[in-house]
Order: C-alpha cells, then structure tokens, then sequence
C-alpha cells in the first residue's frame, strides 16, 4: 500500500476555496484576513491534518527555529546520553527543541553536523567536540550564533566552555592508591587525542611524579580503541615479570575493560576509575576510589549559559571547570564484610 504524502499549504487553500498567500496569513495568524475566512482555513487544515514546516518557515524568514542543536561522540554512550538528558530537561520549560547529532570523535563530520543545523536556523548549538579545529564556527558565532562548549573545550574558538578538572580527579586518584601503598600504577583509557584524555593522564603524570615514582611507560595504555583491546592489554600487563598492582582507568570503559581482564586473569587489584562501573556482575571488584564527573550536572551547566546567551547576556566567554566528586565503594564494600 502506498502511504499518502503529507498535506500541504495548497491543499489546505484549495479545500478551503481560498489563494495561497491567504491561507498563509490565516495560519500565521496575520492582519487582513476575515475572521470567516481565517475559521475556514483553520477547519481546512484540521481536517486535512496539515502541520506547517516550521524549519522552512524559519528559513523564508530567515528567524530561528527555536531549537538547539546538541552535537556529541555518541547517541548511544551512557555518559553522553546523561549529557543530553540534562540539556533537554533544561532546555523544557522554555519551549526550546534538542536536535541531536553523533559525530563519533571525526572532525569532518562534526563540521558536516554543525554546518547543516547552523543551516536549519538553529538558535544555538551545545557541542561536545570531537579532536581538531573547529575555528570554521566563527563566522556564524560573529552573526549571532550561541556555542557552547561541554566536557571538552572546542579547538580554535572562545566560547563558553563548561568542563571538569579532569587533571585534578587523576591526581587525586593516584594519590589515593599510592596512599594505599602501591607504587606500580597502571593508566588505561582511550583515543590519548581526545582532551578529557590528555589532561587526565597528565593528572596521572603529575601525581606519579610528586610521589617520586618513575614513569613506566609498560604501564601505560591510552591508544586503544574499544575495550576489548585494553583487557588484552590489561591481561598481558597482569602476566608479565612486573605487573602492576594497581589501575588508574581514566575512562568508565576503560574501568570495565580493567575489571574483565583481572577476572579473566584471577588476580584482585586495587582500582580507580572515572565515572561509575555500573555492570553488576563486575561488582565483584568494586572500585577503591571512583571520581565523578556527573554528565547530568555538566550538562545543566551548558544549559544554563545557553540559556543566557540566548536571553541576551553579553560579554567574554565564560569558562567554568567543576570539581570532581568522589565515591568509595570499595572501601564501603570492606566495611559490609566486617
């Protein structure tokens, strides 16, 4: 069977005995057109079921579309489907449309993305950016556009970044192992291009070497690229002449990968790790120390400086960097067994 096409603004005007830019008016609410013939053209278009096209609206007016578009790695990452969670939530009460888009850590085609809804008329864009440069936004920045930077700055442009101390939360990590005695720390994560990465791992560096523990770079793994990779890694580091006898997982994923390749090797190491491990079957070897990021407050924060800007706010790019929280559950784990 094939389905009808959609009605449109003629079909509305033919069934309503009308002209075009008639029917137009009267569905737009605007002056000159007879109280009759605007209840007229009203019925037409209910019986017909006719919605008007609010983006090619907006684009013959050249106006926004009241709608934000939110470009992040993935639609499927529980982390990023937190983020965008909080920007929606936020975003509700003023009537204000999430459009969503992956651009899976590519740089093109987060250019792509962002060109094609700056194209829709979108009143800003909430971007957690993918490597690279992204200074190509700033013409449409100087004509108005609201960007807003959230978990990792965008390249080549100042606009109001929200982000976590990352280096902070690794440091404070490592100390919290070294602290437990261990000197062999290994660091697992993912895509070392990515910023969040980087300046975790340099929060790992830094806390190494305050502590006057060499770095071993045989302890280091922070170019895989899926999990899989980094339990084999892990597993090969748990069964050499000089394992590690400690994690640092500057990456939930990482966490898990970390916690498998422990399971499959039958070896219990003290962890850290970012963002929570939630499987329950890893539970079993529950992390010592988990720093939080909290995506759900990250993206309330980028929401909210949306939400100025687009009100009017003027002035600099804003730049706030949260705190990381911290949880314990391995430490409440052994207080369970006591």
């Amino acid at each position: 069977m094939t389905p009808r096409s959609r009605p449109t603004l003629a079909d509305v005007a033919a069934l309503a005995g009308v002209s075009l830019k008639t029917a137009s008016r009267a569905l737009n609410a605007e002056y000159g057109v007879a109280p009759a013939t605007a209840e007229r053209v009203h019925e037409a278009a209910d019986r017909l079921g006719f919605r008007p096209n609010q983006i090619a609206r907006a684009l013959a007016s050249r106006q926004s579309t009241a709608a934000v578009g939110l470009v992040i790695p993935s639609l499927s990452d529980s982390f990023m489907a937190a983020v965008a969670a909080a920007v929606e939530t936020n975003l509700a009460p003023r009537d204000l449309q999430l459009i969503s888009a992956s651009h899976v850590d590519d740089a093109s085609r987060q250019r792509r993305i962002t060109h094609a809804l700056v194209e829709r008329r979108v009143d800003a864009l909430v971007i957690v950016s993918a490597p690279g440069d992204a200074s190509y936004l700033q013409t449409d920045i100087d004509h108005g556009l609201v960007v807003v930077a959230v978990d990792r700055p965008l390249a080549g442009i100042d606009v109001d970044t929200v982000t976590l101390d990352n280096q902070a939360g690794a440091r404070l990590a490592v100390e919290e192992l070294v602290a437990a005695g261990h000197r062999r720390i290994a660091a697992v994560g993912f895509d070392a291009r990515l910023w969040t990465m980087s300046e975790r791992y340099e929060g790992y560096v830094v806390a190494l070497a305050a502590a006057g523990i060499p770095l071993d770079e045989s302890l280091v793994c922070m170019s895989r690229t899926d999990a899989v990779e980094i339990q084999a890694a892990v597993v090969d580091m748990l069964r050499s002449a000089e394992p590690p006898t400690a994690v640092c997982a500057i990456q939930f994923r990482a966490g898990r990968a970390a916690i498998r390749a422990m399971l499959e090797v039958g070896v219990t190491l003290d962890l850290a790790v970012f963002d929570e491990v939630a499987d329950p079957d890893l539970l079993v070897i529950p992390p010592l120390m988990v720093v939080e990021s909290d995506p759900m407050r990250l993206g309330a924060a980028a929401a909210a400086m949306t939400l100025e800007r687009l009100d009017g706010l003027q002035g600099p790019a804003r730049n706030v960097v949260m705190p990381p929280l911290f949880e314990y559950p391995g430490a409440a784990s052994a207080a369970a067994l006591a």
